[in-house]
This record gives structure tokens, C-alpha cells and sequence, in this order.
């Protein structure tokens, strides 16, 4: 039922209230509180009935059209915009649809110059897509995801070597998947002290997907591993490379893809490594499938630059600042919310929506009481 009146709400504001947001966002950005604007995407086609109805002129409709869905909290202050396209990263990766990146990108643009936001982030794979397959560059104000991800990762595996009582020259970690970012990871946590393997894979000839390479020397790596770092695109991936046969049962998965790989389906442990928290800070709406208190790590550049003026490329530099701020995994909040009944949940709804109302309404009010007379 919740699924579905907020799938109905953002059909109605899509269709009606789409135009006249862009006035609202224009008014309240003269303010200067919008400091960031955020664009997400549903990985697959599934993720589209979590946000709205997969209707195929609607998806057409948001097509390369960045909309707003929701605003970034910093308690009660909001800071920031995030916006949604209907696009998928295989859709967007295709050279053929050039084009429709450029025509992202330019609306991004026009959307920050309107809201009067200083960086513009882009989830998850959005920023190397547009980077490596399209040649735009990923440079102020622009932030792709790829230190935010790092962060995440390194404070993931921080807070479970922690608890496990370990330090990095005792544990040992196995990376699949990830290509430059792969590589990356390898090098900083070889840095720290971890032994830190980059397990390789191969694109099948028949059938597609990935497959392990060489099966004999990755089941040392990750039978060996005490943590795993999955950075294929899904969580079937990860199942149909073959790497499940090598995990001994005491080892931490630390999962990037989406979707997640299923836990029923691996006797090692599985932890979401994509999703970071600051206190206060939130999504409202929350994204799909998320917790209000969880932010995609993807999103931390952004910000960072936007309402703390750190722009970091040295990634234990990076992670530093993130600390610094009080950034951290959200697999620090071990306790996880008890199921909330429907009525708690309805009001909970509710009163985002309203709060999101409010604020509009009351900088619209602002503005027109202040405007001189002619």
C-alpha cells in the first residue's frame, strides 16, 4: 500500500507539478540553501515499481529528463536536491546513446545554475559512464562516485576488523570485479597493511556474464580471504562467476552490487557496502529499498565539496575528511528498526510529504510577501 500511494503521488507531481517545481526550486534557490543536486538511477527495470509505475510512456517521459524526488535533510535544514531518470546504466553505457548523456548532462547543468547548488553528484556508475564511454569529464562541479565508494568500502572493513579484534597484517581481502576501481582498492588497502588480492574475470563467450579466470589460483585468494569485495554489477553475477564454491563460511562479503546478493543464498555473511550515515543527514523521501538513516556512499563527494568545501582526489586523504565530519559505514548502526506497523509507516510518509510541502510553500510565501511593489 505504501508503494503504491507514493507511486501515485509521483505520478500526479511528474505530470502535473513538474513545470511549476522548477519556479519553487528557482525561488528557493536565491536563498543559496540548496548547496548540492544529487542524480540517481534504478539499476534495473525492477527497481522502477519501488519509485513509480513501469509504464513505458512514463519511463519515455523521464527519459534523460532529470526530476526531482526528494530533498537532502541536514536535521531540519534541507541542503540539497535529489533528482531521478528512468535511464539504466546499460542503457546509458551504449555508444549509440551519446547523446542522451550529453542532453543529462546539460539539464544537470541548468539545474544547478537555477537552484544555485555548487556540485552536482552522480550516483553510483553514472559518473564513470559519462567519463570513460562519453569523454565528459568528471571535474567541479561535477563528482562521480568512485572516492565515496572507496570511503565506504575502507570504512566497512575498518568496523568489522574492529570488532573481530584483528589488525589489517592479519586479515586478508580478495576484490572481484571493479576494473580501475578494482585496482585501486588493491593498492590503498595493500597500503594499510592488508594483503589485498584483485581476483580476475573473463566475459564469456556464449551466454554473456563473467566468469573466474583461472579457478585454481583464485580458490587460494578466496578461500584464504577474510573479506570479499564484490564490485560486479549484480548480485547474480557474483553467483554465476563461481566464486561462492571458494568462501569459507566465516568470511564477510562486503556487496556493492545491485541488486544485492541474496543471503539465503551464500553460508558466508553479507554486508551492504554501499551505504554510509551521518547523524541528522537524510533523504526524504528515502530511497527505495533504504533505511532513512542510510545515504548512498556515492553521494559524499558532493556533498563534502558543497557544505564543507573539500574537493579530495588522495584517498586516505578522502577518507580522512569523511571522518572528520562524522561520516561512517552504516554498518555501524548494528541494531537494525524493528518493522514498523502500516499505520506508523502511513505517518511516517506522511510527514515527509508534508515537510516537503511546508518548506516550499513557506520560501513561494517568503518571496512574494518580499517582492517590492511596482
Amino acid at each position: 500500500m505504501i508503494k503504491t500511494m507514493r507511486r501515485t503521488l509521483f505520478v500526479v507531481y511528474v505530470v502535473f507539478f513538474r513545470p511549476p517545481l522548477w519556479v519553487i526550486i528557482w525561488l528557493v534557490g536565491r536563498t543559496g540553501i540548496i548547496k548540492t543536486i544529487f542524480l540517481i538511477y534504478p539499476t534495473d527495470k525492477k527497481e522502477y515499481v519501488d519509485l513509480c509505475p513501469n509504464f513505458r510512456w512514463f519511463l519515455k517521459l523521464l527519459s534523460g529528463r532529470p526530476t526531482p524526488g526528494g530533498i537532502i535533510f541536514d536535521k531540519r535544514k534541507p541542503v540539497g536536491i535529489y533528482l531521478f531518470i528512468s535511464n539504466t546504466p546499460p542503457e546509458l553505457i551504449k555508444k549509440k546513446n551519446h547523446v542522451l548523456a550529453e542532453a543529462i548532462v546539460r539539464r544537470m547543468r541548468w539545474i544547478q545554475k537555477i537552484s544555485g547548488a555548487t556540485a552536482c553528484g552522480f550516483a553510483g556508475q553514472l559518473g564513470p559512464i559519462l567519463e570513460k564511454r562519453h569523454g565528459i569529464a568528471m571535474k567541479p562541479p561535477f563528482f562521480s562516485s568512485t572516492m565515496g565508494n572507496v570511503f565506504s568500502i575502507d570504512d566497512s572493513i575498518s568496523f568489522l576488523a574492529k570488532n573481530m579484534d584483528k589488525r589489517p597484517w592479519q586479515l586478508s581481502i580478495a576484490v572481484l570485479g571493479g576494473g580501475e576501481l578494482g585496482g585501486m582498492l588493491q593498492e590503498h588497502f595493500t597500503h594499510q597493511g592488508y594483503r589485498a588480492d584483485i581476483v580476475d574475470l573473463v566475459f564469456k563467450r556464449r551466454g554473456g556474464g563473467l566468469k573466474i579466470k583461472d579457478m585454481e589460483t583464485a580458490g587460494r585468494q578466496l578461500g584464504a580471504a577474510d573479506f570479499v569485495i564484490n564490485l560486479l554489477p549484480t548480485g547474480e553475477d557474483f553467483l554465476a562467476c563461481g566464486a561462492t564454491d571458494f568462501l569459507k563460511k566465516s568470511t564477510s562479503v562486503i556487496d556493492f552490487s545491485r541488486p544485492q546478493i541474496p543471503q539465503e543464498k551464500l553460508r558466508a555473511k553479507v554486508y551492504m557496502g554501499n551505504r554510509v550515515q551521518r547523524t541528522g543527514l537524510r533523504f526524504a523521501f528515502a530511497l527505495p529499498g533504504w533505511q532513512q538513516r542510510e545515504l548512498p556512499a556515492c553521494s559524499i563527494p558532493s556533498i563534502l565539496a558543497s557544505n564543507y568545501g573539500i574537493i579530495e582526489q588522495n584517498i586516505t586523504k578522502f577518507c580522512a575528511a569523511a571522518r572528520r565530519v562524522a561520516f561512517e559505514t552504516a554498518l555501524a548502526a548494528t541494531v537494525q528498526p524493528a518493522p514498523k506497523p502500516l499505520l506508523a509507516r502511513l505517518q511516517l510518509l506522511g510527514n515527509e510529504f508534508m515537510m516537503n510541502c511546508h518548506f516550499y510553500l513557506f520560501v513561494a510565501r517568503k518571496n512574494f510577501v518580499y517582492m517590492p511593489a511596482k
